[in-house]
């Protein structure tokens, strides 16, 4: 009884420790927005870790910002154009084009980040 009690904490350890491990150093860590990602219309945001972006549509490239905000618990970014701080809203992996469609998870285009 006491050798199953001492495997079963050894296996408790284990699984507690191996469920805490990753590296402070990844990508995701750092920021886990920034980076460059299409959606399905072909309009490519590249959001750098000092908080500038670029927007291409076809030929036109749009300088612009984004910042992460963080309201109830949620976590979102929001993405500037044409002087507007809040025209796109980035949240679990789908861009919106207002607040009310991300709350809802309704019309979000799907984003593919580049590797």
């Amino acid at each position: 009884m006491k050798r199953l009690f001492g495997v079963l904490v050894l296996f408790s350890a284990i699984v507690c420790f191996s469920s805490c491990g990753g590296s402070s150093t990844s990508k995701a860590a750092q920021h886990p927005y920034a980076g460059t990602f299409t959606i399905g219309n072909g309009i490519s945001f590249e959001l750098k870790s000092d908080s500038t972006a670029v927007i291409h549509f076809d030929d036109v490239v749009y300088d612009s910002s984004w910042k992460i905000v963080k309201e109830d618990d949620v976590e979102f970014v929001n993405i500037e154009f044409n002087g507007d701080q809040s025209y796109y809203y980035l949240k679990d992996g789908k861009l919106y084009r207002s607040r009310m469609e991300m709350d809802r998870d309704r019309l979000g285009s799907e984003v593919t980040y580049q590797d």
